[in-house]
């Protein structure tokens, strides 16, 4: 039977060729331009190449560590940041909420799995913090929060400083002054073991990984809600309130320096580089409406107290203004023409 895949052959020195799927030779220029598009990294070994240009998944291959990678459709990159940009603009109007059950749950005594969970996730919502991957960890040594072991947390009165080695090999120093956070901080670091976030079930300690944070979120929210999406909440809200603060720029070059300036201040908040920042961190639709001379949110616009109807779990205004601002820019339903 015929693969449904174009497979590469050769290698980086001599140069690649490619088979159909009927294992002729593939010569159509077409095809190799479209193939040479992929930016297919040399150093993958086994690839496979979808023989439609119109397929989901373009290529897939196995890295230098053995692990599967992909390329995809530029729509289908496109349709799945979108939905998560949606799912992102529900969770901000559940915040509330999500909150409010937040501090129910850390409030609780002891050391329960719901109450770590939650003290994780504050943690995640007013610091930016990645969730963590055991096997980042292993692999390349390196820590998000549910990874981080106590060596890696150092408290000082109502001051937690947090230092370690995170993604990419990237250096994060992090200070947050809070009593009650200190406190917690210092119950968990008298557990047993290495690890930071522990548990106690059933008088077992058990470590915290991602799976327990966005299970217990899902769980808090009734939506599968994920910690990410809190980061990239936390990141649109600030370059938006960051434009706001330069003002709408007097030209577009006056524009553009601003959208820097706001995406690396933003970056170096959530520790990523400022590409990867406005690729998946910042709501695209808040960078292009500001590119156009609106404005994104009120420069007066600033964090006070909630409203009565919500207490202090209510949205600060700066939310309020953004949630306005995206659903009024960015319906449901595509009912505009698309700028390509």
């Amino acid at each position: 039977m015929a693969s449904k895949w174009i497979l590469r052959k050769g290698s980086k020195e001599k140069g690649f060729s490619y088979a159909a799927p009927n294992g002729s030779a593939l010569k159509s220029k077409a095809e190799l331009g479209r193939i040479d598009a992929l930016r297919i990294p040399p150093a993958w070994r086994d690839v496979h190449i979808a023989a439609s240009s119109r397929t989901a998944i373009q290529a897939w291959g196995l890295d230098a560590r053995g692990r599967k990678q992909y390329r995809y459709h530029s729509r289908a990159v496109e349709k799945g940041q979108m939905r998560k940009y949606y799912r992102v603009r529900e969770m901000a109007r559940d915040l509330p909420r999500i909150r409010a059950r937040l501090n129910a749950d850390f409030r609780k005594r002891g050391l329960s799995r719901d109450k770590v969970c939650a003290g994780i996730l504050l943690f995640i919502s007013d610091g930016f913090f990645r969730v963590g991957s055991e096997r980042y960890e292993r692999d390349n040594n390196t820590f998000g929060i549910t990874t981080l072991r106590k060596k890696h947390v150092f408290v000082d009165g109502d001051n937690v400083l947090f230092d370690y080695v995170g993604k990419r090999s990237i250096r994060h120093r992090r200070i947050v002054q809070s009593a009650t956070m200190s406190r917690f901080i210092k119950q968990l670091i008298l557990t047993p073991g290495p690890r930071l976030f522990r548990y106690q079930l059933a008088g077992e300690w058990r470590d915290v990984d991602a799976g327990d944070i966005n299970d217990y979120l899902e769980a808090v929210a009734s939506f599968p809600y994920t910690a990410k999406d809190f980061r990239t909440w936390g990141g649109s809200l600030r370059a938006a309130t960051v434009l706001a603060e330069l003002g709408s720029g007097k030209s577009v070059t006056e524009r553009k320096r601003n959208v820097a300036t706001a995406v690396r201040l933003v970056a170096s908040e959530l520790g990523n580089t400022p590409a990867i920042c406005r690729k998946s961190y910042v709501h695209p639709i808040i960078i292009s409406k500001y590119m156009r001379g609106g404005a994104v949110i009120q420069p007066e616009t600033k964090r006070g107290a909630g409203s009565k109807e919500s207490g202090r779990f209510a949205h600060a205004p700066e939310e309020k203004s953004l949630i306005a601002f995206l659903d009024e820019h960015f319906p449901e339903r595509r009912s505009e023409r698309r700028d390509d």
